[in-house]
């Protein structure tokens, strides 16, 4: 697989379209990281995806930093609707390409969400790159575009179908305490039942953990032994998840195997 796909690079620079576990079907081009996880692994981090597939059914994901949508993807026949927030415009234009291709019912909005509304600084480091992030706190060395931000909470205003958000996937290479101040609404209000959000190192792990205890909410990372509350100093480099503190002990139970779906 790695030498085909290396080959097919270098002399065709053609997008492929593939299929993936849940039936639906993916467009690889080949300069993009996300693709190229789809080809060796076929579900990329599948240990995640299979967990929060086991644990919603139905409502609407909030995909927040959505690159191509492959999350959205993963997920689409365990939810309703999606809502995809993704700033560069190269990857949102394949994140509606892979939605077209699937006919699926989800909108992409090329927005970055944090905790104010307005206009940031976002980095472009060409063409779909996923760690693209809003340049709040520190100078980028890479070249940046002006982007419209959001707060996920004025953006639900006036939207009824958001009262049934049931999962929300937060991927903004290290503004997403930004974010989660900017939802805090919707989260004490319409309770979504799973938060899946990558911490890395440069994350403030311990402002993240204050917030979600302060809107009712269980941090928990998933282990070989099934889920784990948070109260301290975690691995970098993984996705962590939130539930409502009412709902936690239902999400300790062994995690599905990577390749188990459920349907």
């Amino acid at each position: 697989m790695f030498a085909g796909w290396q080959l097919w690079k270098r002399i065709a620079h053609l997008p492929i379209v593939l299929g993936i576990d849940n039936g639906l079907r993916f467009i690889a081009y080949p300069e993009s990281d996300v693709s190229a996880g789809f080809i060796y692994y076929r579900v990329p981090d599948a240990h995640d995806i299979a967990f929060l597939r086991a644990h919603i059914k139905g409502g609407v994901l909030l995909d927040i930093g959505a690159n191509v949508g492959s999350v959205s993807l993963l997920l689409a026949e365990r939810i309703d609707a999606a809502i995809l927030f993704e700033p560069n415009p190269i990857a949102a234009a394949r994140a509606r390409e892979n939605i077209a291709l699937n006919r699926l019912p989800f909108e992409v909005h090329e927005l970055a969400v944090s905790d104010v509304e307005g206009t940031v600084e976002f980095e472009d480091a060409g063409g779909a790159a996923p760690c693209n992030r809003a340049v709040v706190g520190f100078v980028s060395q890479v070249p940046t575009r002006t982007v419209q931000r959001v707060t996920i909470d004025e953006f639900m205003r006036g939207r009824a179908e958001l009262a049934q958000v049931a999962a929300v996937k937060i991927d903004v290479e290290g503004h997403e305490n930004s974010v989660l101040r900017g939802m805090k609404r919707l989260l004490q209000e319409k309770r979504p039942r799973m938060i899946m959000f990558e911490y890395l190192e440069r994350t403030n792990l311990s402002e993240a953990l204050a917030l979600f205890q302060t809107v009712g909410y269980t941090t928990f990372e998933l282990t070989a032994n099934g889920p784990a509350e948070i109260d301290g100093p975690v691995r970098p480099l993984q996705n962590l998840f939130a539930c409502p503190q009412e709902i936690f002990p239902a999400m300790l139970k062994q995690i599905p195997s990577p390749l188990t779906w459920v349907y």
